[in-house]
């Protein structure tokens, strides 16, 4: 009976990784399809903007800058989606890779999400605005106007009471 057992206790836990990783799979199909949508919004407003630009430049048209700027903002807008997106499926492959180091995957688990397009300026790992150091080297990203000669260098922490 034993033997039964444990054959039906293995059989049940394969099948358990195959529906988390067939679930995988299909948030990621989930996720690449509304990157698809969100790139052809992108690609008609960009088409529109042309237009609004043969428009002004070519056929003499009036055209408020305004009207510019509310489109590109929204091209903005769907390269922002994207880059979310994308980041959000990157994220489902690192956790499902074999190969994944332990402290990646820790990352991942813990929420970690990087900001589209910005990476750290050491390594050039995909790295998140909002922390200070890069999760895969170390290095600060919070590098600016604080940290340059500010004189702040040294601090004296006990007051001198001779």
């Amino acid at each position: 009976m034993t033997m039964f057992d444990d054959l039906i206790q293995g059989v049940g836990r394969e099948v358990t990784k195959v529906q988390a990783r067939s679930q995988e799979m299909l948030q990621a199909y989930n996720l690449q399809n509304q990157i698809k949508d969100l790139e052809r919004k992108r690609t008609a407003k960009l088409l529109e903007l042309g237009r609004l630009v043969c428009d002004k430049y070519v056929r003499d048209s009036n055209i408020n800058d305004d009207v510019f700027k509310d489109k590109s903002n929204e091209v903005v807008a769907f390269e922002h989606e994207i880059g979310i997106l994308q980041a959000e499926i990157d994220q489902m492959k690192l956790t499902s890779d074999p190969n994944t180091s332990a402290s990646t995957k820790a990352n991942a688990k813990a929420g970690f999400t990087p900001t589209p397009g910005y990476q750290c300026p050491r390594c050039q790992a995909p790295a998140s605005r909002e922390k200070s150091f890069c999760p895969v080297c170390g290095e600060s990203l919070k590098k600016g106007p604080s940290n340059s000669g500010s004189g702040s260098d040294a601090v004296d922490v006990e007051p001198n009471n001779n």
